[in-house]
């Protein structure tokens, strides 16, 4: 005789079985495809549940294949696949191989008619923003994951409505969920009424959610005006002097990059494909195509190459090439690896490419906020730190604030710089967009930008960081466990 099997636990046992299965097809990393199965078998209602809300990190089939079209397009029409590829000449191996794999895989070649500047005080930034939309003539769009019109931001929004007024085409694409005070204010129907387009980028809520994952975001940054200026980098639309006052983090610590030349319309190319794809009922024939919003001429840049390649990344894109490049770079890295990011939460491979890299000499550092905005986060980014410091990872925590920024430097003429977290929500479920710097100029003006972190951080011993205590200890690897979930 066997013994009976109630019929809870045997759909129970059917139901997981299947998403188990489905999960073996999809073929992800062994240690998402395991912590996966483990909760599916063990958690009868709220595996399945997790699983369907945030197992599946794609925006499906249909966007990918639209974007890349949408994309392609663009390319074409600003010619930006018109390059010379002798300038890649200079980029030592096997970066120069990196440059070509990010070109085949994102459709962005090398560019090197480009003039830059950093700016790091948020005054500074929001007050140059101002003057750059109100110098548009034709066209000026905005995407941003948080816009809080709290503060000094309020300025930036009522230049978009003057340019508005003065017969500028404005477009603002804002992540739903990371916008919400934006989107609850009384901001868009003042810009609407204008003629300001107004876009919920991701639009979040319980129906839509059965179909799609509604934690994967747009995290991208950018600001463009007309084909003249446009600025990225990891600064979102705040007044860091009021947002956020309540958490005790301090005001949030950014780098923002206004850029000049050929990667304007790279960045260009980016928005409109975000744009057209998160409009309702968009229509995405060749005749919508041709209406390029940035048809006048580019102003031209003063001699001088500076050497770029825009890099977005996401679950809307084939390959996670963004994770690769990162993975490569530290693997190749010669001399030294420089790393500012506010989470840091490696998954195997990048941890195994930092201490391999810090075992055979290369001099690793890593500056991180002291106190992040999350306790998830915070645990979460504190759970390698003693395997790094084994290895001789110089760990330095800085108290000036919740330090945003997010760079790389590899040796003396390799920057990575953009919007890119390093942890896995970065790596594969956000909407990210990333400058590869390939000129010693731009890597020393971060180098000099991280001094000033690292003068205002604490070195973390490894001695006193072996004595913490064993609730945190307890914490960090329990919120380490959902990195791979993520």
């Amino acid at each position: 005789m066997f013994p009976s099997i109630s019929v809870p636990l045997l759909l129970h046992l059917t139901l997981s079985t299947a998403l188990s299965l489905r999960v073996l097809y999809r073929r992800l990393q062994v240690n998402s495809a395991l912590a996966w199965i483990a909760v599916l078998m063990t958690m009868p209602i709220a595996g399945p549940v997790l699983y369907v809300l945030f197992g599946h990190p794609t925006l499906g089939q249909n966007r990918l294949r639209k974007g890349q079209r949408i994309r392609s397009y663009y390319e074409k029409a600003y010619a930006l696949a018109r390059t010379d590829r002798a300038v890649a000449a200079p980029i030592p191996a096997p970066f120069d191989a990196l440059a070509r794999s990010i070109r085949h895989d994102s459709g962005f070649p090398l560019l090197s008619r480009n003039r830059y500047a950093l700016l790091t005080d948020a005054g500074s930034i929001l007050d140059s923003m101002v003057r750059d939309i109100d110098r548009a003539k034709s066209d000026c769009c905005l995407e941003f994951y948080i816009i809080d019109p709290q503060g000094r931001v309020a300025p930036i929004l009522e230049a978009v409505l003057r340019a508005a007024k003065r017969g500028v085409t404005c477009r603002i694409l804002a992540d739903d969920f990371g916008s919400k005070p934006f989107f609850r204010s009384s901001w868009p129907e003042q810009l609407s009424q204008a003629g300001v387009s107004v876009t919920r980028s991701l639009p979040v809520g319980l129906i839509k959610s059965l179909s799609k994952r509604s934690d994967l975001r747009n995290h991208r940054k950018q600001l463009i005006c007309d084909r003249a200026v446009a600025y990225t980098g990891s600064f979102n639309l705040i007044d860091p002097h009021v947002f956020k006052a309540g958490s005790h983090v301090g005001e949030w610590v950014d780098v923002m990059m206004r850029l000049e030349g050929d990667m304007v319309d790279a960045l260009s190319c980016v928005f409109h494909a975000d744009d057209l794809l998160d409009q309702p009922e968009a229509d995405l024939d060749d005749e919508a195509l041709r209406a390029l919003p940035f048809d006048g001429q580019r102003p031209p840049v003063p001699p001088g190459p500076m050497l770029m390649q825009l890099l977005p990344s996401g679950p809307e894109m084939a390959n996670s090439t963004i994770y690769e490049f990162i993975v490569a770079a530290i693997f190749n890295a010669r001399q030294r690896v420089r790393i500012v990011t506010p989470y840091f939460i490696p998954d195997q491979a990048v941890m195994l490419a930092i201490q391999s890299a810090a075992k055979r000499g290369v001099a690793i550092q890593l500056i991180v906020p002291r106190k992040l905005d999350t306790r998830m986060g915070q645990y979460a980014s504190q759970a390698s730190f003693e395997d790094l410091l084994g290895t001789g990872v110089e760990i330095l925590r800085f108290s000036g604030g919740l330090l945003h920024t997010k760079a790389m430097l590899i040796d003396e003429s390799i920057a990575l710089f953009g919007t890119v977290n390093m942890d896995m929500r970065s790596f594969y479920l956000n909407l990210e967009l990333s400058l590869i710097l390939y000129e010693k100029q731009a890597v020393d003006d971060l180098d000099t930008i991280m001094d000033g972190y690292a003068s205002r951080a604490e070195r973390l011993d490894r001695q006193n960081w072996a004595q913490r205590g064993p609730r945190q200890r307890f914490l960090e690897n329990l919120f380490r466990l959902a990195g791979p979930l993520l």
